[in-house]
């Protein structure tokens, strides 16, 4: 007897508390939302809220998005909230129709989302997707592969988080590679350099 079974989505989230420093971002946890795709439907205007989980008002919130290929995507976010510092860093199971991407992206409004070059040339359906979604209001910018690296990732977490909660937040993000990607992508845009202490 075959069993029927469905894909489930899987969220991860590291979580860590900063003080106030603009160089030094902190991770939140990842809201975890289970909806069945016939209760969400993608808006055509952008819904305005009082406040969003990390946003509102006028804060700038950069977001990075990078995925898997595949019949189920795997799509790794990461938000940083420059008027807050604060971070999450989330990897999820998407359908072919990125309905949990947009979804995150519609509560965390975001007032930049970071893409790599490679997803706009030619235009990848997540890309098409969130350029239809999203382009009236928000920026949607394309970068350089190279900013997309795990080892960068890691070494942004070294240096901006607090000694004592660096290999906890690792182990809490093993196995996440598009999240730390996202990461590190976000960080080599906005936060200082790498080279620079």
């Amino acid at each position: 007897m075959a069993s029927n079974s469905r894909a489930s989505t899987s969220y991860t989230s590291a979580t860590t508390s900063y003080p106030s420093n603009p160089q030094r971002p902190s991770a939140t946890p990842c809201l975890g939302t289970s909806m069945s795709r016939a209760t969400i439907a993608r808006p055509k205007t952008r819904p305005r809220t009082a406040t969003s989980t990390i946003g509102g008002g006028d804060q700038q919130i950069i977001c990075a998005i990078n995925e898997s290929r595949g019949l189920s995507p795997i799509v790794g976010l990461a938000f940083i909230n420059l008027s807050t510092t604060e971070a999450v860093l989330c990897q999820i199971s998407d359908s072919q129709t990125y309905v949990q991407t947009v979804h995150k992206l519609t509560i965390f409004e975001p007032t930049e989302i970071l893409l790599a070059k490679t997803v706009a040339q030619p235009p990848t359906k997540l890309y098409s997707i969130i350029n239809e979604e999203f382009r009236d209001y928000i920026r949607i910018s394309t970068v350089d592969r190279k900013y997309w690296a795990e080892n960068t990732g890691i070494e942004y977490i070294q240096r901006l988080a607090f000694k004592q909660d660096v290999e906890a937040i690792k182990v809490s993000l093993e196995g996440n590679y598009y999240a730390i990607c996202c990461f590190a992508a976000v960080c080599c845009c906005v936060v200082s350099p790498l080279s620079q202490t």
